[in-house]
């Protein structure tokens, strides 16, 4: 592989604005027994804008992320990410891409990659 290639598309990596703000924010709680919470930020949230005040570009990967919280102990046991699972995420930029490919025949247009 070239190394001009471009990379396979990074998913973000979790920080602490993103855990505090779905511990500030959450407003999906699922009990899971024992004492434990899954906390969760919806996107109708996520959209609002103290949110992205908060967070900026990360407010949109927020929504991926779960806290458990213990509210024996008051503190995190796990943090939970999905960003994986969703196959959907490279859907749209893949739809976008279509838009390169010429008329007359389905061969793609060869582009510049930066």
């Amino acid at each position: 592989m070239s190394r001009f290639a471009c990379p396979a598309w990074a998913i973000a990596p979790v920080n602490a604005p993103m855990i505090s703000a779905v511990l500030a924010f959450a407003d999906i709680h699922r009990d899971l027994g024992a004492g434990r919470t899954l906390m969760r930020i919806s996107p109708e949230r996520a959209a609002r804008a103290d949110v992205i005040l908060l967070l900026g570009r990360s407010a949109e990967r927020v929504v991926d992320l779960g806290v458990v919280w213990n509210d024996r102990e008051d503190q995190i046991i796990r943090i939970v990410d999905d960003a994986e699972r969703h196959e959907g995420r490279l859907a749209a930029w893949e739809d976008a891409f279509d838009l390169f490919r010429s008329e007359t025949n389905d061969t793609p247009v060869e582009r510049l990659v930066a």
